[in-house]
């Protein structure tokens, strides 16, 4: 969908899968859905906007949409609270929820250097930029606001971080339990609602498990499991999810990452538009491609119970007691003092680093890209080079800083714009209704209320920053006693795939180095010989045994970072739509 600023309505009424509604010179466009479902979406937005045009209704409206609204002044644009609905990319005088389509209306385009040195940073481009100059895109949860005839745009959250600070809730424990089944479970059925096939994604872990077994109270029908596993590797959840399936009586399908569906990249880079790497997004091509085969009508996805309730508890611990006791500038130039080309190459001082970085930038969230310097390094121009500025929180107690991670990290950087920005998106490319029970409005909204010591329960400061502390406190307080041991028993996983798995294979390794040397990224904005001296530094040392498992992780994260990088500009800078690994 490709339209004006100036005359949307055309584009819009003659769009597939939208609705519109006219009053009062008003016109309301919606797409998605909504739970409970709103069976007019457009009906429903144009009496709320009519009767409150500030729109703080829309904080309320739980589900996956994007919604236009027109009236002779202004044009407003809002997407659901994290997401999940179609994108939306914008110039000064166009929109489109395709940054392909987007680019093609506005002629010749050149890579934005600063979205781009973030992607190399973290993975993603983070919004409101994007990899292109003059393009922009609107985050989850925030509304863009076009004057018209001016053009001037301004975007605003709808959910503020004072909107998180709360007053906790003095119920009991039990009793907050039972609150949180019983909101868990409508979440369920609230999404299964109107529907005849239902299927789960199946990791074999908490989030996962408590979803099947709700929806089992409430589904006595079929249920479709699908489940992703490594071959050969250790971390493989498979037969946990197996006896999942067997015990809550599930049509079970898994498949076997073995690193050779890397050649899946450039649909996924055409599909997900910015550049994007993340350790679950070979797991999620996989298990939407086996989905499509059988096609439930509805999917249940385990995403974003982790950080709802709030992640890296001992780091944060550690981070309060550094402060404490005034070894926090050390560490942080301990840290700096580290970040040398020889620290990269492993061993101890890569891990004491690796932790002293996550300690001292608590709010920077999981990075697992190139260091500022190694990407001043490859630039072609270093000049482009655009730095990146961690904020520091002021926080002076656990609850303090555990929410204002919360919210920064796990909820606006790890949710909105990485795992859910993934799963949504792959889910469409194989025309797959996902959705997401953990994310439901109102359990969100109750989370909000509960102590931080029944999010992340540890019996003092000094137990949290020695690991002894219980991520997930509550749900797992809840569903413990309905979940086989061997779910309840094991260390998490994640659904990340181990990414050396991919590089393994040398024949593949060498000729996906190949691809990227020989693309037209080494030859219009890296050099390539600072890219080449780095392939051949991972060559060399693909085949060692014994390094710890996150460093090759982050190893591994940045040769695909720079493999997906190498593809989309293929696609979206040399024009070339079919470049094959």
């Amino acid at each position: 969908m490709m339209a004006l600023f100036s005359d949307p309505s055309a584009a819009l009424q003659s769009a597939p899968g939208w609705t519109s509604c006219t009053r009062d010179e008003v016109q309301a466009f919606c797409y998605g859905t909504t739970y409970p479902d709103t069976r007019d979406l457009s009906s429903h937005v144009l009496n709320q906007y009519l009767l409150d045009p500030s729109c703080s209704w829309l904080v309320q409206l739980d589900g996956s949409f994007l919604i236009i609204l027109c009236t002779r002044d202004q044009i407003r644009v809002c997407r659901d609270r994290h997401g999940t609905g179609p994108s939306f990319y914008f110039s000064s005088k166009y929109f489109s929820t395709s940054l392909m389509e987007l680019r093609d209306t506005c002629g010749g385009v050149a890579p934005n250097p600063e979205g781009i040195c973030a992607y190399l940073r973290c993975g993603y481009v983070p919004a409101s930029a994007t990899s292109i100059q003059g393009i922009q895109k609107l985050a989850g949860g925030h509304m863009l606001i076009h004057d018209l005839p001016d053009g001037k745009q301004r975007i605003q959250t709808l959910h503020p971080f004072e909107d998180f600070l709360r007053p906790v809730s003095s119920q009991p424990l039990e009793e907050l339990s039972e609150q949180y089944g019983a909101l868990h479970l409508e979440a369920i059925r609230k999404r299964i609602a109107g529907h005849n096939s239902i299927g789960i994604l199946l990791s074999g872990g908490y989030d996962s498990g408590s979803n099947l077994m709700a929806l089992r109270k409430v589904w006595n029908g079929e249920i479709h499991s699908f489940s992703i596993g490594f071959k050969g590797n250790q971390w493989s959840e498979l037969p946990v999810a197996r006896e999942m399936s067997k015990r809550f009586e599930t049509r079970h399908s898994e498949y076997e990452l073995d690193g050779s569906e890397v050649r899946y990249l450039p649909e996924l880079v055409q599909s997900l538009g910015d550049p994007f790497v993340e350790g679950g997004l070979m797991v999620n091509h996989a298990a939407m491609k086996m989905a499509a085969a059988n096609r439930p009508d509805m999917i249940l996805g385990g995403d974003g119970s982790d950080q709802y309730f709030g992640t890296s508890g001992r780091e944060v611990a550690l981070h309060l007691l550094a402060r404490k006791t005034l070894v926090y500038h050390p560490i942080r130039m301990a840290a700096q003092i580290l970040d040398t080309e020889w620290v990269e190459r492993g061993g101890l001082p890569y891990r004491i680093r690796f932790h002293l970085k996550r300690i001292s930038d608590i709010m920077a969230g999981d990075q697992f890209g190139f260091s500022e310097k190694q990407i001043r390094n490859f630039l072609s121009k270093p000049e482009l080079f655009s730095p990146h500025i961690v904020s520091r929180s002021k926080a002076s107690n656990f609850d303090q800083l555990y929410t204002a991670h919360f919210y920064e990290c796990d909820l606006l950087k790890t949710i909105d714009q990485v795992i859910l920005y993934k799963a949504s998106k792959v889910a469409e490319m194989f025309g797959n209704t996902l959705s997401f029970p953990y994310l439901d409005n109102t359990l969100f909204e109750f989370l909000k209320t509960v102590p931080v010591a029944f999010k992340c329960k540890g019996d003092s400061l000094y137990q949290l920053a020695r690991g002894r502390g219980t991520a997930k406190f509550l749900l797992k307080h809840h569903y413990k006693p309905f979940l086989p041991e061997s779910v309840t028993g094991k260390k998490k996983q994640g659904g990340f795939a181990p990414m050396a798995l991919f590089f393994k294979d040398e024949h593949q390794r060498r000729h996906l180095m190949d691809f990227i040397l020989e693309s037209a990224l080494c030859k219009d904005f890296l050099n390539k010989k600072a890219v080449a001296d780095w392939l051949r530094g991972y060559d060399q040392e693909a085949e060692r045994t014994g390094e710890w498992f996150w460093y090759q992780q982050a190893r591994s994260f940045q040769l695909f970072n720079l493999l997906t990088l190498a593809v989309w500009w293929e696609i979206f800078m040399a024009r070339n739509n079919t470049p094959s690994l």
